[in-house]
């Protein structure tokens, strides 16, 4: 397991500034699942997002569709998936008592 400090309000309400997320490596990309909310490091980055799998042609997941619980605040974008992409489910948050 690893655990990412979260900054920022991109996750508000469901993840807030200040929070830890708990996570588990998933071993690639063909594990996401839709609308499940990752850790995803990629190119010196890390998000936490919902996500969603964008497959190439071939079905290939490709792409990484990242989109904020804040939506009125940051748009979804997308990130390409590559060798050095690393996703990590989150399975629980830590919150400030």
């Amino acid at each position: 397991l690893v655990s990412f400090a979260i900054k920022g309000n991109s996750m508000e309400p469901v993840i807030s500034n200040g929070d830890i997320v708990i996570c588990r490596e998933i071993s690639g990309a063909h594990e996401i699942r839709d609308n499940k909310i990752y850790a995803v490091k990629n190119n010196g980055s890390l998000w936490v997002k919902y996500v969603q799998r964008l497959p190439d042609k071939k079905g290939r997941i490709a792409r990484l569709k990242l989109i904020s619980a804040n939506h009125l605040e940051h748009e979804p974008f997308v990130e390409e998936v590559n060798e050095h992409t690393r996703v990590y489910q989150v399975i629980r948050r830590v919150c400030e008592l």
